[in-house]
């Protein structure tokens, strides 16, 4: 009670787009690792809401949000952790919507803060304050650079759309910052895992079927049960969205169902194995 007659210290309850892209990321994952589909849920309301809210009229992700009210251009970790938050609930729900929103956020992050002269990004860009100098962050500290999940973003982005004009970008970014990460590797761990992803083995896995039957659930939690860092993961449904997902992922558009069985096709660098359509077969064929 005495203490309820001392002035309340005051509250930092800001909405930050960037940290819901980490918290996002770390949902989707949690859920595709746990089976939990609450993560999901929790995962996919803040993705909304960030994506309604947090956002100018044309397009532009902005920084924070407080009391219903949005402010200042977004810098690039907003860009890069909501980008890898949406990868990754896009492999938790298959949302094709996710997935077309980390493209083109990626696409407009590398158009607003991509250095042209020496690659790599800085942390700020068009529509920022102005400053003195710009600064890159490549330093892998408590929290990921933006740089390093950026890497890791272009390679994923890549695998899963076939762009390999995003495999160059992330050349040059690692090209830039190679001399720096040599000399103490352990200060970059994130980008490190971009460049595992690089070194591979990596796998493309697209899963092809009804999402509505529970033989293809069986498939897809087979896959989340395994620990794959080195993996994309694409669902090719029938109709419309399949259509979707084959005008972004044009290599995918052809993997259809096997005799009407769920059917998952394995590839490394866009070369892949036969079809599968057995559990059995899949968990063999994960352990290559």
């Amino acid at each position: 009670m005495v203490r309820e007659k001392r002035i309340h210290p005051l509250k930092d309850d800001k909405i930050l787009t960037a940290w819901n892209g980490l918290m996002i990321a770390a949902l989707a994952k949690a859920s595709q690792a746990l089976g939990v589909q609450a993560y999901a849920d929790a995962a996919r309301k803040a993705a909304d809401f960030v994506l309604k809210n947090l956002r100018t009229a044309d397009g532009r992700l902005l920084r924070r949000y407080r009391q219903g009210d949005a402010a200042h251009p977004g810098y690039l970790d907003d860009y890069a952790f909501l980008v890898w938050g949406l990868i990754e609930l896009y492999e938790a729900t298959f949302d094709i919507a996710y997935l077309e929103q980390a493209v083109a956020m990626n696409r407009e992050m590398i158009e607003i803060f991509w250095d042209k002269q020496d690659g790599g990004l800085y942390f700020t860009g068009k529509g920022n304050e102005p400053l003195v100098m710009q600064k890159k962050e490549i330093y892998d500290g408590a929290l990921p650079s933006s740089n390093s999940v950026a890497a890791l973003n272009f390679l994923r982005l890549s695998r899963m759309t076939g762009n390999i004009a995003l495999e160059q970008e992330y050349e040059q970014l690692i090209r830039h910052f190679s001399a720096q990460v040599t000399e103490h590797p352990i200060a970059h761990t994130q980008l490190l895992a971009a460049l595992d992803f690089v070194v591979g083995p990596s796998k493309e896995i697209v899963i092809a079927g009804d999402p509505a039957l529970d033989s293809t659930q069986t498939m897809i939690n087979a896959i989340y049960r395994k620990f794959l860092p080195n993996k994309i993961l694409l669902f090719r449904p029938q109709g419309s969205e399949g259509k979707s997902l084959a005008r972004l992922s044009p290599y995918t558009e052809f993997m259809v169902p096997v005799n009407h069985k769920p059917t998952i096709f394995v590839c490394e660098q866009y070369a892949c194995q036969a079809p599968i359509t057995d559990v059995d077969q899949l968990e063999a064929a994960l352990k290559e």
